[in-house]
């Protein structure tokens, strides 16, 4: 997976790095194309994009070497060897991303939440490239599969980031709904795909159905919290229906 695919004199592209990078290019492309039409700050979303590949990869790599730990103990050189022992943990990647808009939203005390749309938005679409990429370095139709089931749900949620807070089902009875049903509907898709992949790759622990039971139920959550409805007029409704 992560043979040299291109070489200029003594540098040495991977496979691996040359994915990853493209991803994250596609991806900040991506969000910066959706931020500069919902008129943020262009500079503000470029310091976004620059912290967020900052922390992504000390995140990933922090959490690549603690998952790994038997190969770094009593080596700690070793983490600064990405040659010889290269390796990034891709939740550890994605933890990073929004720690890095976490603080560049605070500095310039935006919206929170609607730079988090954007940002799932984003890391969507450079998760549907990563994985298509992967399915042509490892020859694989498995990660073909994982990859378009990211690539329906980036699809559906780039529809759905203009309008969804008009829809009826979402904003309930207030006119307008708030910010949010794009960053839990992706948690929740990374749920899915997390057991997809781990079914298709026969990988499945209980670990694995907890993480991403915990992702996708958080995701409906936030959703739910985010929209329009109340708990206490969905019981009502529910009563008022059952007695019927």
């Amino acid at each position: 997976m992560n043979e040299v695919v291109y070489r200029f004199g003594n540098l040495a592209v991977y496979g691996f790095g040359l994915l990853a990078t493209l991803s994250f290019f596609w991806g900040s492309f991506v969000f910066y194309k959706k931020a500069i039409e919902s008129h943020f700050d262009e500079h503000h979303v470029l310091d976004g994009v620059v912290m967020s590949a900052f922390w992504a990869f000390i995140v990933g790599r922090l959490l690549f070497v603690i998952f790994n730990m038997s190969i770094f103990w009593n080596h700690f050189s070793r983490i600064f060897l990405f040659s010889n022992f290269p390796g990034i943990d891709k939740w550890g990647v994605l933890l990073g991303i929004y720690i890095g808009i976490f603080w560049t939203v605070r500095r310039v005390k935006a919206k929170m939440i609607d730079w988090m749309d954007l940002v799932s938005l984003g890391i969507l679409a450079g998760t549907a490239i990563f994985y298509g990429g992967l399915a042509w370095l490892t020859v694989s139709w498995l990660y073909i599969v994982v990859g378009i089931a990211g690539l329906i749900i980036f699809i559906f949620l780039w529809d759905a980031e203009d309008k969804y807070r008009t829809y009826s089902w979402y904003k309930g009875n207030k006119t307008s709904a708030k910010s949010g049903l794009i960053t839990g509907l992706t948690l929740s898709g990374w749920g899915l795909m997390s057991l997809i992949e781990g079914l298709l790759f026969r990988r499945v622990t209980a670990g694995l159905f907890i993480w991403a039971g915990l992702l996708f139920v958080g995701g409906m959550v936030l959703v739910y919290i985010r929209s329009g409805r109340t708990a206490s007029e969905d019981i009502k409704t529910i009563l008022k229906h059952g007695r019927k």
